[in-house]
């Protein structure tokens, strides 16, 4: 995954100073800070979309390392392809172990350096305060009886 997903991505000077920025701003964040500011990881390194011209293609890491992913993000007409909005996305839960039932999709990697640049924590502070959105998934069923 790190290195098929994530290394050649990384070689992208915006996605790499994206990454380097959110690091650095995350360090700072509250625990309740972290697990918002996580979704932007989640919708963008790992699971982000981006237009080229008239295609949409696959920059997120948690994609590129699913064949099956690869072919549901791109082609099912069940996965939701949403323009990249920030507070959205911080807002939006997701589960790790079912394909993504909503994607988001920059318009180009000049956008992740624009995010890189805003006040990541303020911006968590916010989706905070309007709390999170209704999941588009079923709960996770619990591993063991209780």
């Amino acid at each position: 995954h790190e290195i098929f997903g994530h290394c050649a991505m990384l070689t992208h000077p915006e996605v790499a100073g994206f990454t380097g920025q959110y690091g650095e701003r995350g360090q700072a964040a509250t625990p309740k800070q972290r697990a918002y500011l996580a979704r932007l990881y989640w919708f963008t390194v790992e699971f982000g979309l981006v237009k080229e011209g008239t295609k949409t293609k696959i920059y997120g890491g948690g994609i590129l390392s699913s064949p099956g992913e690869t072919i549901y993000a791109l082609e099912s007409e069940s996965a939701i392809r949403e323009s990249f909005d920030l507070q959205t996305v911080l807002r939006t839960p997701y589960r790790i172990d079912i394909m993504q039932p909503k994607y988001y999709v920059i318009d180009d990697f000049s956008q992740l350096f624009q995010i890189s640049q805003l006040n990541l924590l303020k911006q968590a502070d916010l989706a905070i305060d309007a709390g999170l959105l209704p999941p588009l998934f079923e709960p996770k069923e619990p591993a063991h009886a209780e």
